[in-house]
């Protein structure tokens, strides 16, 4: 049976954009801004998706830097402080005087609050401040990953050219021409155009036929050099800056793709994928929290099969992540570690156009700096207010099933030097908590679209961490890393009759994220 707790969160599509589930309406592109329409549960219930469009209900729309209390007013908003918790002289423990525990309820007439949240601090004596610059995939870091993914085995793909310039051979052509032919026999009229082209299905089916008498009897393959390249003078897109191919490991086959391609232009994003090809199709993998789904068993894009399997699924969440851990180390990426993990699922078309089902869990890691975590979100596709570029934050991803790894995604690799030279000075959690009751109410009002809608926020947990923080107009891909504390919980949104809109219920999605020096509301 599945665990319970942080490993369980639901969300929807990913590579690093903004995540909906079923027919809730998909982000304009990974950086861009996402909105919710009023329908039922079954169209707008999502869980990981960013924020509200900010459309008002009475009240004026308020801007980040409204949303700012400066740290010398906090002592004028309310808010009790918990108990202190015992902690070493001189740590930042010490220095935030952080509870254990953070409680606190606060209600308006739109908007309540329950916090009932484990507090988690590093266990360091001081946080500085970092600046990361984003860079191309190197040489080494395919070589790294390949010695133990692949166990160093060469790249290959199908000799286009040499089977015919189509890349299949004639039993694949039959194969198609008799799944068409089938089609004829569930009515489709040969005369007439199929699936959206000009062409007739008998002129499809003629087709592959003629192809097929030139096509060879076997696949063609050729070595595909491992060599990585990044020329930032080509323009975005440029194939000179990809290295796809198929390695075959004990068996399986698995697609490589490194994409160094992107990193020019108004997308800044590079990613390094091994992938088994067998598991590759047109979705994602999407991850699942079974105690939302039974809470709301409106939400759609998961049948009764997926759920099965992922309730009787053998995999257990400690095991995966110690597993993915060890991995890293073998990689020689230390310096990523495992945030936190999801069950998943996906739906992918094989190469025979067989649908296929599989279960897995999601490791989802992020980058350690001398004992502080860079806090992993599903915000890695938003872009600064008045930014030009879209330039998505650094993590890896592993997902696993009962076979094994099946897919790798590192993303966005960064170099990181010192900022401050000195631990920065970090603001005591009971000035914090007085900010985030205040503006979490604040930040909330302007989150309705009618009249007599309310939200409903439960606070799960905070934690102290860093957070990239990106200039709007800095086009060369550096930030800064600062400390920040982060509010994760759940958010459901109800119309005046008490009919839900939509629910936010994730770890990795943040209800507020406060600057740790000042106070200043980062996110």
């Amino acid at each position: 049976m599945l665990g319970k707790g942080m490993t369980e969160r639901i969300l929807s599509e990913s590579s690093v954009a903004g995540r909906m589930t079923g027919k809730a309406e998909k982000m304009a592109g990974r950086g861009g801004k996402d909105s919710r329409k009023r329908g039922s549960l079954a169209a707008l219930a999502v869980l990981g998706i960013c924020g509200c469009m900010l459309t008002g209900c009475g009240d004026a729309l308020q801007t980040e830097e409204e949303l700012v209390i400066p740290a010398q007013q906090t002592e004028e908003a309310t808010g009790t402080p918990g108990e202190q918790a015992a902690a070493p002289a001189g740590s930042v423990a010490a220095q935030v005087q952080a509870p254990e525990r953070y409680q606190w309820e606060g209600a308006s007439d739109k908007v309540s609050v329950t916090a009932d949240a484990m507090v988690v601090v590093p266990d360091v004596e001081g946080i500085r401040t970092k600046k990361v610059t984003g860079r191309a995939f190197t040489q080494e870091d395919y070589d790294r990953v390949s010695q133990v993914l692949l166990k160093g085995n060469g790249l290959w793909e199908r000799d286009v050219e040499a089977m015919a310039g189509y890349g299949f051979t004639a039993a694949e052509l039959e194969s198609k021409a008799k799944q068409l032919e089938a089609e004829k026999e569930n009515g489709v009229k040969g005369d007439q155009p199929y699936a959206g082209k000009a062409e007739t299905l008998d002129e499809q089916i003629a087709y592959y036929r003629e192809l097929a008498k030139e096509a060879p009897e076997e696949v063609v393959i050729k070595d595909i050099p491992a060599v990585v390249a990044y020329d930032a003078s080509l323009p975005e897109g440029a194939e000179a800056n990809w290295l796809n191919g198929r390695a075959t490991v004990d068996g399986r086959d698995y697609l490589v793709n490194l994409d160094n391609s992107l990193l020019t232009g108004e997308i800044r994003r590079a990613v390094f994928s091994v992938c088994d090809a067998e598991l590759n199709g047109s979705w994602n993998w999407l991850t699942v929290d079974f105690e939302n789904m039974n809470e709301y068993p409106e939400i759609v894009g998961i049948d009764d099969e997926l759920i099965g399997r992922l309730e009787t699924m053998q995999l257990q969440p400690e095991t995966v992540l110690e597993e993915a851990k060890q991995k890293l180390a073998k990689m020689g990426m230390e310096e990523y570690v495992p945030y936190g993990g999801e069950y998943c699922f996906m739906r992918a078309l094989t190469e025979t156009e067989d649908l296929l089902k599989q279960v897995g869990y999601s490791v989802h890691c992020s980058r350690m700096e001398e004992g502080v975590p860079v806090i992993y979100t599903y915000e890695t596709g938003l872009m600064p207010e008045g930014a030009s570029m879209w330039w998505p934050q650094e993590e890896v991803n592993l997902v696993y099933t009962e076979e094994g790894l099946a897919f790798f995604e590192w993303v966005n690799p960064w170099t990181v030097e010192e900022l401050s030279a000195e631990s920065v000075f970090l603001m005591p959690f009971a000035e914090i908590q007085n900010i985030f009751q205040d503006m979490i109410m604040k930040k909330n009002l302007d989150d309705f679209s009618e009249e007599g809608d309310t939200i409903e926020i439960q606070v799960s947990g905070v934690r102290l961490g860093y957070r990239r923080i990106q200039e709007a107009e800095d086009r060369e891909m550096t930030a800064s890393l600062i400390p920040v504390w982060d509010f994760w919980g759940s958010k459901i949104c109800r119309d005046k009759m008490g009919e839900i809109r939509y629910v936010i219920d994730s770890e990795y999605e943040s209800l507020l994220t406060i600057n740790a020096m000042d106070g200043t509301i980062v996110g």
